[in-house]
C-alpha cells in the first residue's frame, strides 16, 4: 500500500476528529501518555505525523495503553 493511502487510513482511525486535549479530558489522563506512545511508534516509522495518529488511536481505547506496554516490557 503507499504511503498516502496508509496515512489516509490512519487519518479515518479511532481518533478521528478528536485533538489531543479531546482524549485527555475522556479518559482523565496526562499528555504524557501521548509521548510515550509517539517514542514507541517513532520505532515503527520516521514520521512524525505518523507516530502520532497510531498513537492516538491506541490511546482512544485505551488510554493507559503505553504504560501497560512498558510494564509488559514489549
Amino acid at each position: 500500500m503507499q504511503f498516502n493511502k496508509i496515512y489516509e487510513k490512519l487519518l479515518n482511525g479511532l481518533a478521528k476528529h478528536m485533538t489531543l486535549q479531546d482524549i485527555c479530558n475522556k479518559h482523565k489522563v496526562p499528555i504524557e501518555e501521548l509521548e510515550k506512545g509517539m517514542k514507541v511508534e517513532k520505532e515503527h516509522t520516521d514520521s512524525h505525523s505518523v507516530a502520532k495518529e497510531i498513537a492516538m488511536d491506541h490511546l482512544v481505547e485505551d488510554p493507559k495503553y503505553y504504560t501497560k506496554i512498558a510494564k509488559a516490557k514489549l
